[in-house]
């Protein structure tokens, strides 16, 4: 898990701000040292074949975070009207309702519709 921020354009140009996130990932290689005549290198093989279990709790999260959550979509203002921004964020309906009455929202004029 690391903090990620969101950045998104306003009137042509990026914010100053961001929104904030945190990214849950788990690599999909493991790299391998190996070393030859010609010096040391790495090859990447399937994490599933060295860490199944840490693979497989990793996805099974990943889908009741899925259960629970939507895709993060609002929209920003441009010179030409309203244009969505479509992100791989997920957050669950209570934190999107937060996040459409949060100061950023109301800074730059977002848009975010909530159901």
């Amino acid at each position: 898990m690391k903090n990620e921020g969101i950045s998104f354009p306003y009137f042509g140009q990026w914010a100053e701000d961001e929104l904030p996130s945190i990214l849950l990932s788990f690599p999909k290689g493991l790299a391998i040292h190996m070393e030859d005549e010609k010096g040391e290198y790495y090859i990447y093989e399937d994490i599933q074949d060295h860490h199944p279990l840490t693979y497989t709790l990793f996805h099974e999260v990943a889908n009741e975070i899925k259960k629970i959550t939507k895709l993060l979509r609002f929209s920003v203002p441009a010179p030409e009207g309203l244009h969505e921004q479509k992100t791989s964020v997920r957050m669950s309906k209570e934190a999107a309702e937060d996040m459409r009455q949060s100061w950023i929202f109301n800074t730059y004029s977002l848009v975010m519709k909530t159901k």
